[in-house]
């Protein structure tokens, strides 16, 4: 259909354009033609029927960006968790792509973090008021993590923070400026406290050689010694 639409308005101007130049050049012709009154209808109609096809093609590139924009953001949101809006699972692996050498790995910090509480939460009070808790803290740990790396949602109550060049200070910190803002979070909440643990894993410990080898360290460390968040 596009194809049709293009050779239809390429033989328009064309006609178009040969009529317009006999009128400029013959002017006995111009002469004859202008009291037909056949003639200037015709004229009067192609030239019509370009500024339509004109304006139909405009649509059609109007048209085509705004699908372009949906189709990019329909693949967006397939990175995106759709309860908390932070990047889902797949998210991490396009994120992993980014540290593909030993060396883009270097001083690289992984923070593992989960809500101790929520299976009771959803036990005591239902799943609504447990994905409440979740969308709560996720609220409150992209306001303080964004500052600080990157952020995602890695499984229904685990979350991981990538830190570039981190150290423990750098993991400290951040887990203190998230401890407070829990604590204030739970004082205002009391009903549906949010309660953390996590474990963290510094490529300078571990000397990983993949992006998943940190990760993979972060989790067994949360296995084997899990930290409470108080």
């Amino acid at each position: 259909m596009k194809l049709t639409k293009t050779i239809f308005m390429t033989v328009l101007i064309v006609l178009a354009c040969l009529y317009f130049a006999i009128i400029l050049f013959s002017k006995d012709f111009r002469s004859t033609i202008m009291s037909d009154k056949l003639f200037l209808a015709t004229f009067a109609i192609t030239w019509l029927s370009i500024l339509t096809g004109f304006v139909s093609m405009f649509m059609d590139f109007l048209l085509l960006k705004k699908n372009a924009e949906v189709a990019r953001d329909l693949n967006d949101l397939s990175f995106l968790d759709k309860l908390t809006g932070l990047p889902n699972r797949y998210s991490i692996d396009r994120i992993s792509q980014k540290y593909d050498s030993p060396e883009k790995l270097m001083h690289l910090g992984c923070i593992l973090i989960a809500i101790k509480n929520i299976k009771e939460i959803n036990e005591d009070k239902g799943r609504a008021a447990g994905d409440k808790v979740i969308s709560d803290f996720c609220s409150i740990l992209e306001s303080v993590g964004t500052q600080y790396g990157l952020i995602g949602r890695n499984s229904g109550n685990e979350f991981l923070v990538i830190l570039e060049n981190c150290d423990q200070n750098s993991v400290e910190l951040f887990m203190g400026e998230l401890g407070r803002r829990i604590h204030n979070h739970n004082a205002i909440s009391p009903d549906s406290p949010i309660e953390l643990e996590y474990s963290s894993t510094l490529e300078d410990e571990v000397s990983a050689d993949h992006f998943y080898t940190l990760i993979t360290n972060a989790y067994q460390s949360f296995e084997d010694n899990p930290k409470a968040l108080v």
